[in-house]
């Protein structure tokens, strides 16, 4: 039983810090740090963040068209927060991406829990690229919140 509940548990806790209510925009700051804007426009603007553990990374669509921000390794145990990310409850789409879709002036956010590297591509619609779509690269850097003091 008690297994239960933390399973249960997880995702809501998952849902807290970047969930917004009432339609409201996101807020400035998160229960545990700050919120860094990754823009996307013809590149992405950084291309490399870094961050606590707990900040809030808010990936902002300016581009016309739709992208995507994918992570192929599996990250889902080192989040706290994620909003319009991966699928039910924030799990996997497919072929083991994690994966946002963001329509133009559309947002996603990820909070992560430890230290570490990861990287990420924005995959976008491309009529000077090969295939049509255009791979843009990144990386955040998670620091450690006793570095930062």
């Amino acid at each position: 039983m008690h297994v239960q509940r933390l399973i249960l548990g997880f995702p809501l806790l998952m849902l807290v810090g970047c969930q917004t209510i009432g339609g409201e925009s996101m807020p400035s700051l998160t229960r545990t740090g700050a919120v860094k804007d990754v823009i996307i426009r013809d590149a992405v603007d950084p291309t490399s963040v870094m961050v606590n553990p707990g900040d809030e990374i808010r990936w902002i669509n300016k581009r016309q068209g739709a992208v995507r921000v994918v992570f192929l390794n599996p990250m889902t145990e080192n989040l706290t927060c994620q909003r319009n990310f991966g699928g039910p409850m924030g799990f996997l789409t497919k072929r083991n991406e994690y994966s946002a879709k963001l329509g133009s002036n559309e947002t996603a956010s990820l909070c992560f829990r430890d230290p570490g590297e990861v990287k990420y591509v924005v995959r976008a619609e491309s009529a000077s690229h090969p295939g049509g779509e255009e791979n843009i690269a990144g990386t955040i850097s998670i620091g450690s919140e006793d570095l930062a003091r």
